[in-house]
């Protein structure tokens, strides 16, 4: 989903996302405060498969471009943002290592399925398409929002005003499959297609809209948002909570062991409240989704 770009961590210069590859410099310093979800649950670490147990870690494919929720330190290895943070409370409660790869996001369901992870944390709505392929413990809610340049030259107002218009997204993440649903609905309206510009990772769609190679980006709300309070003068959200879904933890149909293990474990740090601390550290309050489901995108 990200794969690498030598670029500014959160300068606009250099690009207000961390890119895939991450950051020679910081600019604005990411929060640094260090939340503990307390010891090892035994009950709750004896749910996890015995594979797993014995290895210690769990194999975490995720998109590292994609800030607040994931981004490289300056150190371009440590990964850092909310789903860092939320996979090292996960691993705290069940006793073992989330181990975070670097995956391009069109290569996450599919890299789980053949085995080469064990889950993945990578704000992945939990889309009922999706359910076909893997099974969501739920841990955000999100919907899909266009960011565009400060001031909104075109006006634009709606989903709709899409048609006709650049709109730069992340190569089968959620801008990329909300184009496909507004195309549609241009050519039922009379309008032009939407011309999609995808890009391999969420940084460079970004870069497309700053060097005005694109009118607009598409994608879930919470990293626009970021994107405009690291660039309040260069970039604006103009539409959000576009078909609002949770965000959801995938895992491969066939470890249900693990998919239960890793509910209790997030109901767990929800309930001894280390996830509201995760919430406010990094300003996600408004996307709070404390039910710890399975599968509750539609």
């Amino acid at each position: 989903m990200r794969r690498a770009l030598a670029i500014t961590l959160l300068s606009l210069s250099g690009m207000a996302l961390a890119g895939c590859a991450a950051p020679e410099e910081t600019t604005a310093a990411a929060p640094t405060t260090q939340i503990s979800a307390g010891a090892k649950d035994e009950a709750i670490a004896k749910l996890l498969p015995a594979d797993i147990q014995k290895a210690g870690k769990v194999r975490v494919a995720s998109g590292v471009s994609f800030p607040p929720m994931e981004f490289f330190d300056t150190d371009n290895k440590t990964v850092l943002g909310f789903d860092a943070d939320l996979g090292k409370a996960l691993g705290e409660v069940l006793g073992v290592e989330f181990a975070f790869e670097n995956v391009n996001f069109d290569g996450i369901i599919g890299g789980l399925n053949a085995g080469r992870y064990d889950l993945g944390l990578t704000s992945m709505l939990d889309k009922k398409e999706r359910q076909q392929q893997v099974d969501f413990v739920d841990y955000l809610k999100s919907g899909s929002a266009l960011m565009v340049p400060k001031g909104n030259p075109q006006g634009i107002k709606e989903a709709l005003d899409m048609c006709g218009k650049k709109v730069a997204v992340e190569k089968a993440a959620t801008g990329d499959l909300l184009v496909d649903d507004v195309t549609k609905k241009c050519a039922d309206a009379g309008k032009p297609d939407v011309e999609k510009v995808p890009f391999p990772d969420q940084a460079s769609a970004v870069q497309a809209l700053q060097s005005k190679r694109a009118d607009m980006v598409a994608a879930l709300d919470l990293t626009l948002a970021y994107s405009v309070k690291q660039a309040p003068q260069q970039f604006e959200v103009a539409v959000s909570a576009i078909d609002p879904l949770p965000v959801g933890i995938p895992v491969p149909k066939n470890k249900p062991q693990l998919r239960d293990a890793v509910q209790a474990a997030l109901k767990k740090v929800i309930a001894n409240g280390t996830y509201d601390q995760l919430l406010a550290k990094w300003n996600l309050q408004a996307q709070a989704f404390k039910d710890a489901a399975i599968n509750a995108g539609k």
